[in-house]
Formats: structure tokens, C-alpha cells, sequence
């Protein structure tokens, strides 16, 4: 794709990826990909420039790509987080999910878009939306949300049937198969550019909350293999999901009972990954199943910590996610570095056990890889032009500034200190201002919503 030349000139640092960092360094995009790297002086000799943006001052890295969270989720932000794991599902999320039913349609467009606004004003350019339960109906809503914006990512379609707290979202295996073809079939006829479709059962059945049985999960693998897509899904993530896989099969663990069914592949990822057999971290190396580490979620809802360690020792590459807004809280990926690198330090009592460089490696080109995109996460000639820059001059939190990966993964503040992000070559936000979408519109449906649903809410819980 050629169009606009645009020469992003003289960050003061360039990080080209978690290992790579440069002074004084300039970036040529054309189109949607990354056309040069070097000093603004020979690219302008190379390049017919169209358009510079300044970037002194600046850091200039690739795009954070959040691999899971459930945007539908940030309607109860800041709530219920007093609860055991199956209570907070009894007592919040099924709760607030019904009465969000009642709504229009247009709430989950914009529930998806507020999403996006957080992600893209903290540096992300990508994020998978786990839509689950009842938002697995407004599927079409959340993809068309995040195309409209020019955001990358993949949404997938949750499918269950068996739950215990079924409150009616839950249907027959076949009814939901062809339910998840349907959203295939339509996403995929639109050719999008940035926003993926993907099959997305929320877990097996042997979640507290239930999810897919067995044979839905074999039926949703074939029909993610048939639409030459991925499997997201969520896998050992309580020790009573565990526990229950134990008794009903006799197997070790989820990760185990999943690989049995032949559903766990290189296009599979698998979010949180806690509770975890030696075994099953040689299963996820064997196959090449993608895990998604969630470590504010691992810490609010108090469900354990992913085996990170264990797995890097065996090869295994794990992606970062935030998880949705009841679980984090924020969707600011800098935090979640940080906290990637702070869980696993002071789990393992060894201050250099994961470094703040391996975690960005997390957030970037492992996201890139789960997304199943190869020429994405770094910044390099040839690559999507997905970036974000941090702007370090002038800014009390960000100074002194030594060194800059670890300055910002340390000290930063995503909403705080991002300057600029783009996607796809496509400036989105730049200088707290957001360039293809009204924030103000989005805001005020949201806040209408949700004057709406906690009046229903308040009625019948104690939150």
C-alpha cells in the first residue's frame, strides 16, 4: 500500500524493539507500513516527503497490542471488587450484563469505542475483545466500533452451553455453532484491513460459571479452522476450574483435558494460564498454543500467578493483556508491564528473575504473534506502521531520563504521558486530541447508560 510519505523527525529515542534503542533517530512511513529508519537527513534524501511530524522531545516506540480484554466490561468499571471469583460472576457480571440487554445496540458500539479511546490514549494499538456472555450478541457492534476508529485487533464470538448460573445466554451446541459462523461469515465478507474475527469461547464447562463442553470446543476448533481464523479462550485460570476438570476426567488440567480434544495449535491463545502441571507448559511448547498473562487480574481477583518463569525457561512465549475494566481497571498497558515485571519479582523473591525489557517484548512482538501478523511489533522497514510516542521532555514524571524502555515501563503513566499514537499509518491521537471519533459522543451515551443500569442494579445489590 503506497500513499502519503511521512517523515516522524528526530525522536530524541528510538525504540525499534525490546532489545534495539537508538538516539536521534527518524521514521519514514508510506501508507500503512514503515518505509525507512535513520537519521532525517539521509531519509530525506531517500524519500519524497510529503509530511513531517516532529518528535522531538519524544520516545518513539512500537504500539502496545493488549491480547485480551473484554470491552463490554468497562460499563462497571470501579465495581464489586470485594468478591470471591464464582461470587463476583453471580453478583456483578451476570447481573449488570442483563440489564445492559435492555439497552440499544448502539451501547456496545460505543462501550467498544470508549474501550479503544483508553487503549489508543496509553500507547495501544491493538487489543483481542473477548466478547463473553451476553455480548457475545453485539459482536458485529464491537468489530464495526473498532474498524470505524481505524483500530487493530480481533473480536471473538464467546459460545457456551452448559452453565450453572445460566441467566440466558446459553444455547444448544448446534444454535451456537451456527451463531459463531454467522459472525465468520459476515465480519470476514467486510475484508477488513485491521479488525480480525475470531472463535471465542469464553471456557470449558468446568469453569464455576460453565462454558463450552467438550464437543462445542472440538466443533468451534474445526469451524475456526474451516474460516482459517484463531481460538481465543480462557484456560486454568481458578484452582476450582481445576479441581473440577480433575474429578469429571482424571486428567492433570484444562491444558491437558484441551490438548486431549486436539484444540490447541499455534492460532490458539489462551488466557491466564495460572494453574498449570509442569506437563502442561511442555503441552503449550509442543504445540505452539499462544498463553496471555493478565497480571492485575492474577493480583484483584486473587486466582493465582501465571507459571511466566517456568514457561520462558521452557520456551514458551507469553503475550500481555489487561483483561476488562472489573478485573484491572485500566487498560493502560505501561501499567501492566510494570506489573508483570513486580508480580513475578517478588512471587519468585529475585529482583532480576523478569526484566523490564522482556516484559515489552510481551506487550509488542509477542501480541504481534498471537495476532498472528508477522510484520508487526517492531519498527523496522517493511513493518505496519502501528506506533506510539511518549513524550519525555518537559515531563516531571519522566525525568531524568537515562534510559528510556526502563524509565517509562517504571515510572510512566500511559494516559499521562503518550503524545501520539498510529495505526496502520494513520495518526489516531496526538496531542489529547483523537482524530476519528468525538469522544464527547462517545462519553455521553456512556455516562447516560450508566446512570440507567446502576439505578437498576442498586435495586437488587449491594455493590
Amino acid at each position: 500500500m503506497s500513499g502519503k510519505i511521512v517523515l516522524l523527525k528526530d525522536a530524541d529515542f528510538l525504540v525499534r524493539d525490546y532489545q534495539t534503542i537508538e538516539k536521534k533517530m527518524s521514521v519514514v512511513v508510506n501508507g500503512n507500513l514503515i518505509a525507512g529508519v535513520g537519521e532525517s537527513s539521509a531519509l530525506k534524501k531517500e524519500h519524497k516527503i510529503d509530511e513531517v511530524m516532529d518528535m522531538s522531545g519524544k520516545v518513539l516506540m512500537p504500539g502496545l497490542i493488549n491480547c485480551h480484554t473484554h470491552t463490554a466490561e468497562t460499563m462497571y468499571r470501579g465495581r464489586g471488587h470485594d468478591f470471591e471469583f464464582p461470587d463476583w460472576m453471580n453478583y456483578l457480571v451476570y447481573p449488570v450484563n442483563q440489564v445492559m440487554e435492555e439497552e440499544e445496540e448502539d451501547l456496545f458500539y460505543y462501550l467498544a469505542q470508549l474501550s479503544a479511546l483508553e487503549a489508543i490514549a496509553s500507547g495501544t494499538t491493538a487489543f483481542i475483545d473477548n466478547s463473553v456472555n451476553f455480548t457475545k450478541r453485539h459482536v458485529i457492534s464491537v468489530a464495526q466500533a473498532m474498524e470505524d476508529m481505524g483500530f487493530r485487533g480481533a473480536v471473538s464470538k464467546d459460545a457456551v452451553d452448559s452453565s450453572p448460573m445460566d441467566r440466558g445466554f446459553t444455547g444448544p451446541i448446534d444454535e451456537e455453532v451456527k451463531a459463531e459462523e454467522v459472525f465468520l461469515k459476515t465480519w470476514q465478507a467486510e475484508k477488513s484491513e485491521l479488525v480480525q474475527a475470531w472463535v471465542g469461547p469464553n471456557g470449558t464447562a468446568m469453569k464455576p460459571n460453565g462454558g463450552a463442553t467438550n464437543e462445542l470446543l472440538v466443533k468451534l476448533k474445526d469451524l475456526a479452522n474451516k474460516y482459517d481464523t484463531h481460538l481465543h479462550i480462557h484456560l486454568a485460570g481458578t484452582h476450582w476450574e481445576i479441581e473440577n476438570v480433575r474429578q469429571k476426567t482424571g486428567l492433570v488440567g484444562s491444558i491437558a483435558m484441551a490438548h486431549s480434544l486436539g484444540i490447541l495449535d499455534d492460532r490458539t491463545s489462551i488466557a491466564h494460564c495460572i494453574w498449570l502441571d509442569d506437563s502442561e507448559i511442555d503441552i503449550l511448547a509442543e504445540t505452539g498454543t499462544q498463553p496471555v498473562h493478565c497480571p492485575s487480574c492474577n493480583q484483584i481477583c486473587a486466582i493465582g500467578v501465571m507459571p511466566l518463569v517456568k514457561m520462558i525457561e521452557k520456551g514458551v512465549e507469553s503475550a500481555l493483556g489487561t483483561d476488562g475494566a472489573p478485573q484491572n481497571d485500566s487498560l493502560d498497558m505501561i501499567r501492566d508491564m510494570r506489573q508483570t515485571v513486580l508480580l513475578h519479582r517478588i512471587t519468585h523473591m529475585d529482583a532480576d528473575i523478569v526484566s523490564h525489557k522482556y516484559a515489552f517484548k510481551m506487550a509488542t512482538e509477542n501480541g504481534a504473534k498471537v495476532l498472528g501478523i508477522d510484520n508487526l511489533g517492531k519498527i523496522q522497514p517493511g513493518y505496519l506502521a502501528d506506533m506510539t510516542a511518549v513524550q519525555v521532555k518537559g515531563n516531571p514524571f519522566l525525568s531524568p531520563l537515562y534510559e528510556p524502555l526502563e524509565t517509562i515501563i517504571y515510572a510512566g503513566s500511559g494516559g499521562r504521558d503518550v503524545a501520539m499514537t498510529m495505526v496502520n499509518g494513520k495518526v489516531l491521537y496526538e496531542n489529547r486530541e483523537f482524530k476519528t471519533v468525538d469522544p464527547g459522543k462517545v462519553l455521553s451515551v456512556i455516562d447516560e447508560a450508566s446512570e440507567r443500569i446502576n439505578k437498576k442494579i442498586l435495586k437488587n445489590f449491594d455493590l
